[in-house]
């Protein structure tokens, strides 16, 4: 990357190297690798969200796919993509390059009778569907009122959005810490699944919308329908004349030189897609049994009018993101001190459970009025046999699923946390946040990834890779920020 922003200069040979460990038949070299070209490179060159860094994606990318149909564990893989028509790493480029040119549906819209099923692609990780996929499916529901709308992603999409009836699911299984080959691979069952959703209708009933979806590989990999062509191979309809069923959102460079938030340019994005409409914001629908399960949860804990804080301390496996130096225990500890009731989220993981311990061990030594502050962990198990009883805590520790997570952030007065899904959760159900955002590769990662909702929210950014930010000093901000909000809250609240 220093050599390409230097001279300009692609090193071809570097990428070939990683390429052939990322498939190496070693899992641990494979996964090693991977874990590399993904996060080190892939993840940073997506977050600057210039023209330039989409390009080198595609080009480092396309290099690591072509080396990877080489693999006989790839063959299905390699076949589609002939198929496709597409032999080698410039028919790749060069498709990413021609879905830049596309610009939505034919106008006038007439799309809105004939669509019988709007198929919308996960963005994989949740913080990404909420702030992104969201807002297309609102929309999409507007535009398309007949439609049925089948969001195709991962098992935990359904604890989100499984509320509202006009969705329906289809699940595909993308290992975010799997080896290239085991990625690459979701692609063949995006494949089937698509022509499954697609067979029995006509062109113009049916419409494909790719937000730069990780299934897709951010939209190298093809989901239109292959035709035959004059030629003596299958290749794929020209993408001008695809646009009326394939609409992809290019996340990383609409709106350049813009300081708005990646929710918002989705909604300028559909205007110029399906047509203009008042702004399309994010929005969640839980299921009823989360939200009624919560919010008896919460008052099961609360015996005063003091505030919650709804806290998660996860990271996605990126450490950058992490504050060190005790803050996260301490942050906690002062919050209880400030008064507050504290609804920990455990976390997915070892590493991220371990330090929820290390968390709820130092919190529950301090004294609050006279007594040991008491933390108490609920899991499903728990939840089930507890029953109506009182929660004799300051500090609610919930160890389950993300559906049960959302319901106790909306139940909250205010959500802390680092860059990940919990602000965009909370951002989306009118809950005020506080997004400590650390490890961010660029000023415009800020900007893109401000949570958007109806509620204040604040980013609090911490440039880590530099070395930057003592964590005594962001406690103190942290803390009087949170006070400062919560006490907006309770003015309000009186009025």
């Amino acid at each position: 990357m220093s050599e390409y922003r230097a001279s300009g200069v692609y090193l071809r040979d570097r990428i070939a190297r990683l390429a052939e460990m990322a498939t190496a038949e070693d899992n641990r070299t494979a996964e090693s690798a991977t874990r590399a070209f993904f996060t080190t490179l892939v993840e940073r060159l997506a977050d600057s969200f210039e023209p330039e860094a989409a390009a080198l994606y595609n080009r480092a990318f396309a290099q690591l796919i072509q080396a990877s149909r080489k693999d006989p564990r790839a063959r299905l893989l390699d076949g589609e993509l002939e198929r496709f028509g597409l032999s080698g790493e410039e028919d790749l480029i060069a498709r990413a390059e021609k879905l830049l040119q596309i610009s939505g549906l034919p106008k006038p819209i007439n799309a809105s009778r004939a669509v019988k099923r709007v198929i919308v692609l996960s963005r994989v990780t949740l913080g990404a569907d909420v702030a992104i996929t969201s807002v297309i499916i609102e929309r999409l529901k507007q535009s398309f009122p007949d439609a049925e709308i089948v969001l195709v992603g991962g098992t935990k999409a359904p604890e989100l959005f499984g509320g509202d009836p006009r969705i329906r699911f289809k699940e595909i299984s993308y290992r975010r810490a799997g080896t290239t080959i085991e990625r690459l691979l979701a692609w063949i069952d995006l494949l089937g699944c698509v022509r499954e959703l697609t067979q029995d209708l006509t062109r113009g009933e049916y419409l494909i919308v790719d937000p730069d979806s990780r299934l897709t590989q951010l939209g190298l990999l093809p989901v239109e329908r292959v035709v035959t062509s004059r030629r003596t191979h299958p290749v794929v309809d020209d993408l001008a004349s695809e646009a009326c069923e394939y609409l992809y959102f290019p996340s990383r460079e609409y709106g350049g030189g813009t300081s708005l938030s990646l929710s918002e340019l989705t909604s300028l994005w559909l205007d110029e897609s399906v047509g203009e409409a008042p702004p399309t914001h994010p929005r969640l629908s839980l299921k009823s049994h989360d939200i009624e399960a919560a919010r008896e949860l919460v008052n099961r804990m609360r015996r005063d009018p003091r505030p919650i804080v709804a806290i998660n301390f996860g990271v996605g496996e990126n450490q950058l993101k992490r504050i060190g130096g005790g803050f996260e225990a301490s942050l906690v500890a002062r919050l209880v001190q400030q008064g507050a009731y504290i609804v920990l989220d455990k976390g997915a993981g070892e590493d991220e459970m371990r330090r929820a311990d290390a968390v709820i061990a130092e919190a529950t030594r301090i004294e609050r009025e006279g007594r040991l502050v008491r933390a108490v962990e609920i899991d499903e198990a728990r939840l089930a046999a507890t029953g109506a009883e009182e929660l004799n805590a300051d500090i609610l520790v919930w160890n389950g699923r993300i559906g049960m997570l959302a319901g106790l952030i909306a139940e909250s007065d205010l959500y802390i946390g680092y860059d990940s899904a919990g602000q965009h959760i909370a951002a989306a159900l009118g809950v005020k946040c506080i997004d400590v955002f650390a490890g961010f590769s660029s000023s415009r990662m800020l900007e893109r990834w401000r949570p958007a909702g109806p509620a204040e929210t604040l980013i609090i950014a911490v440039d880590t890779l530099q070395g930057a930010g003592n964590a005594n000093e962001l406690i103190e901000e942290v803390g009087r920020r949170a006070s400062e909000m919560l006490r907006r809250g309770q003015m309000r609240s009186c009025k």
